[in-house]
């Protein structure tokens, strides 16, 4: 039986409630959403691994403030029900 993985790429998109820390021209939640994708990938070529991601697309938006945000990816973690879970965030300064 696989591992369950699940991987938040925290924050929404650009320019919508919780984007997430900006810096340098940089957007934390545009960051995540690619570093997910890439560990998404690394993964799903071991077999003994499944994963799921909160944000499939990158115009995913998930909750309608930051507590609902989270509140989400929570939910749709516990659902699956996933094994682990790798909330992925990078800080941006300025």
């Amino acid at each position: 039986m696989a591992i369950k993985i699940f991987i938040d790429q925290g924050h929404n998109p650009t320019g919508l409630h919780n984007a997430g820390a900006v810096g340098n021209g940089l957007y934390e939640g545009d960051i995540n959403y690619q570093a997910g994708i890439y560990l998404a990938n690394l993964l799903a070529n071991d077999y003994r691994f499944e994963v799921r991601l909160s944000r499939p697309t990158p115009t995913t938006v998930l909750g309608t403030n930051t507590s609902t945000s989270l509140a989400e990816r929570v939910r749709m973690a516990n659902q699956w029900p996933a094994n682990y879970f790798i909330s992925l965030h990078c800080n941006a300064n300025v």
